[in-house]
């Protein structure tokens, strides 16, 4: 499996930016899962945070909102209180009068009613005035006191209750309060005369008429702003009337009245306030505008709370799971570290294993190549000195066939020999630049019939590798040499498949093949000298090419599972020029 990074083994690593180190230490230690945790888990936090300040924002808006809408039943029913009193206080006007003006009546049916009479009564029952008046409408009699002369008919001729009365011939009828002509407010009551005249009484009704627009409503909407801070403002208009209490916004201080804006965030003399206005139902089809002003200082204060707490408990929160990602990160460190560590050893007495190995194959070849070489001189000597011509054809040729016999394996051996003193005593490296996308098709290339001769299929990958310093030759031999294995462990139908890529500073190349794969117990031992599981091999193959990669400054991993196939990975450097 990759694990990224670049070219291991580099004498001339290059060199990166602060960025790309970090970049490599995260790839390295496999802490970039941790990391997007980490970032995610800070994400998931500011999201709770955000939500949970929204949700207690609402929550003391709702609250501020239900004290409103309390606020507004209380001056609903307390204008609605006023209204009715008005009206009882009215009704008992009205009745007042009538009672008075029934009396007059008696009194003028029985022939004793004067204006002296007119005038003890206005001052005995605190009346405003009190007129008589003849069937034709004229005023007969008319009562006087000390700031109010008698007067005589004033203009317009009779009052529409007068007519009433007369003309229209009612009984009894009265008049809601009203504004005189000089702008007085009055509440007038008569009774028709026994010869068809009209006495009608007039009293001030300026305590009915401060009721009506309702003196106590005003208190109390007064006493609201005074006594609760949180309130601002109050607006109440009914018609022609207008209360107000506390600082209104600039833009609704004219004496038009008030827009309905529902609900809004403003400013009034410098603090937050929440303004909720709207119509409310007086009962008996009356209706009214009320305008709330409730101050959002405690709003804004539980927020600042709020959110000092909430970033201190992210801040927290945040730290304990840096601490924890931290602490994951340390241990995939240490762990990778440790596995580094672990395939370093394991690398280094590979090596070392290898290099006694190569010493000791050094000796035996040169050991084994001195009778090699006696036995193949005899043969020689034997098939040209000794060769009986008097034998028969049929004895000749047994014989020779015994010394091609013994001359083959003469040279299968001496092959064998070379192969170990080639491993004991590696050629130098000679690098020069060479284009390896070109190598890669050419090796490709040189096997294909040995693919195709195994009804295999051999698939070269189009790469972009550019140029590289590197000893062609043996890189030629490294590749051939996986590929061949590739070839001989898949079965007729298998794919083997040759590919490159570009990682960090260095080149990744890979053979994979698609045979029975390798067991686990063999992987760690693929590359030890004389380790074979071929019938014919000698465990030199692998071992040599792990020695040309490793001498490039390369490395060389296996990945195989059994019935999955197999995959060598080659890493090298872009330049080993310097190795």
């Amino acid at each position: 499996m990759l694990s990224g990074g670049g070219a291991v083994g580099l004498t001339r690593p290059p060199r990166y930016s602060t960025i790309g180190r970090v970049r490599s230490l995260l790839r390295e230690t496999g802490a970039r899962p941790l990391l997007g945790a980490a970032v995610a888990l800070a994400g998931v936090l500011l999201a709770v945070v955000w939500l949970d300040w929204q949700a207690t924002r609402q929550e003391l808006v709702t609250l501020l909102r239900d004290q409103a809408a309390s606020l507004r039943q209380t001056v609903v029913a307390a204008a609605r209180s006023n209204r009715q009193a008005s009206a009882e206080v009215e009704a008992q006007l009205v009745a007042r009068l009538l009672d008075n003006a029934r009396f007059l009546a008696q009194l003028d049916r029985a022939g004793r009613l004067d204006e002296a009479l007119l005038d003890e009564t206005v001052s005995r029952h605190g009346l405003f005035r009190v007129n008589v008046y003849s069937p034709d409408g004229s005023l007969e009699l008319e009562s006087s006191t000390a700031d109010r002369p008698r007067r005589g008919r004033g203009p317009g001729g009779p009052s529409v209750l007068v007519q009433r009365l007369i003309h229209d011939e009612e009984p009894e009828a009265t008049t809601d309060i009203h504004r005189s002509r000089w702008g007085e407010a009055r509440l007038a009551a008569g009774v028709r005369r026994r010869n068809g005249g009209a006495v009608v009484i007039n009293v001030d009704a300026s305590a009915a008429a401060a009721l009506e627009r309702q003196a106590s409503l005003d208190s109390l909407l007064e006493d609201i702003v005074v006594s609760a801070d949180e309130v601002s403002f109050v607006v109440f208009e009914q018609g022609s009337r207008r209360i107000v209490h506390g600082e209104i916004p600039p833009d609704e201080s004219s004496p038009e009245p008030l827009a309905l804006h529902g609900e809004r965030e403003i400013e009034v003399a410098g603090r937050p306030v929440l303004e909720l206005d709207g119509n409310v139902d007086l009962g008996a089809g009356d209706s009214a505008v009320l305008h709330l002003g409730m101050r959002l200082d405690g709003v804004r204060a539980s927020e600042r709370r709020m959110l000092v707490q909430m970033g201190v408990s992210l801040a927290v929160s945040l730290a304990l799971a840096t601490l924890g990602v931290g602490g994951l990160w340390l241990r995939r460190k240490y762990g990778v570290l440790s596995e580094r560590h672990a395939r370093a050893e394991a690398e280094l007495r590979r090596r070392d294993r290898l290099a006694a190995m190569g010493e000791l194959a050094s000796g035996v070849a040169h050991e084994i190549r001195n009778p090699l070489n006696a036995i193949a001189m005899s043969v020689k000597r034997l098939r040209a000195e000794f060769r009986p011509k008097d034998r028969a054809t049929s004895e000749r040729a047994e014989l020779d066939e015994l010394l091609d016999v013994l001359e083959g394996q003469t040279r299968r051996i001496d092959s064998t020999v070379q192969q170990f003193l080639d491993y004991a005593r590696p050629r130098p490296l000679a690098p020069r630049p060479v284009d390896v996308d070109r190598l890669l098709v050419e090796v490709g290339e040189a096997t294909r019939a040995l693919a195709e001769s195994r009804g295999v299929s051999l698939e070269v990958e189009p790469t972009s590798l550019g140029s590289a310093r590197l000893d062609p030759d043996q890189i030629r031999q490294v590749l051939d040499n996986l590929l061949r294995n590739a070839i001989e462990a898949t079965p007729a139908g298998g794919v083997v498949t040759l590919a490159a890529h570009r990682v960090g500073g260095g080149s990744v190349i890979t053979v994979s093949d698609t045979g029975a794969g390798i067991a686990p117990d063999h992987l760690p031992r693929i590359f030890d000298l004389y380790f074979t599981t071929k019938a014919e091999g000698t465990g030199v193959g692998l071992a040599v090419t792990h020695q040309i990669v490793t001498a490039h400054g390369g490395g060389l991993d296996v990945e195989s599972r059994p019935g999955e196939g197999t995959r060598m990975i080659v890493r090298l450097p872009l330049d080993a020029g310097g190795v």
